[in-house]
């Protein structure tokens, strides 16, 4: 991600200025935790039929902002500090987030779809703000510092969720591959589903 040049009278260092916008940014999505603690909370039904309106909400209204410019525009002057660049013109990351969200219920064991969805939340946030505030990015802009954080809190997490240290440490290695490794899929899309479909299958090896 490119560093914007300070404005006038803006003394903040540009890596100061670009950690607070990924603070800012990642506050946001810490928020998005409310989703596996609903589904983790509601009974199966009302979880389901829940996230399904939520996410049908999400995409209507991102959908809306990408056709018409000055909905986009008055998204843009509101969510600045939230919105990356890429995201300007293509879907938000918190509307893949609903996608992966659903389709995770769906698919997945509850307990895998809720592990899934908390690596992506608390995994990812850790290995960006540790990232950028302690390491240097070696590979595809990543760091080592990023991922090593991203696992630990994964494992951290999915120990108590799955009940498991073996699949916890198998899940949590999935979503550190997948937020460090390149991919055109959305990170916020890419990580839950990864994660899932491999702890999925390790769950079934083992019941097996």
């Amino acid at each position: 991600m490119s560093q914007k040049t300070p404005p006038p009278g803006d003394d903040t260092p540009p890596a100061a200025q670009t950690l607070t916008a990924e603070l800012q940014r990642k506050s946001f999505h810490l928020a998005m935790i409310a989703v596996p603690v609903w589904v983790y909370l509601m009974p199966p039904t009302p979880a389901l039929l829940g996230l399904i309106l939520a996410t049908f909400i999400t995409v209507a209204v991102d959908l809306l902002r990408l056709s018409d410019h000055r909905l986009r525009s008055f998204f843009l002057r509101l969510f600045r500090s939230l919105i990356r660049p890429h995201e300007q013109e293509h879907l938000l990351g918190s509307t893949h987030y609903m996608i992966a969200a659903l389709l995770s219920v769906i698919v997945f064991d509850h307990e895998v779809a809720i592990a899934a969805l908390a690596f992506l939340v608390l995994g990812d946030a850790a290995a960006a703000i540790i990232g950028k505030r302690f390491g240097k990015p070696l590979y595809w802009g990543k760091s080592p510092q990023g991922s090593i954080a991203c696992f630990v809190v994964c494992l951290a997490v999915g120990i108590p969720l799955l009940g498991s240290l073996s699949v916890a440490l198998i899940g949590a290695l999935a979503a550190t591959l997948a937020e460090a490794l390149p991919s055109p899929l959305d990170d916020n899309m890419r990580v839950p589903i990864f994660s899932g479909i491999v702890m999925q299958l390790v769950l079934r090896l083992f019941q097996g």
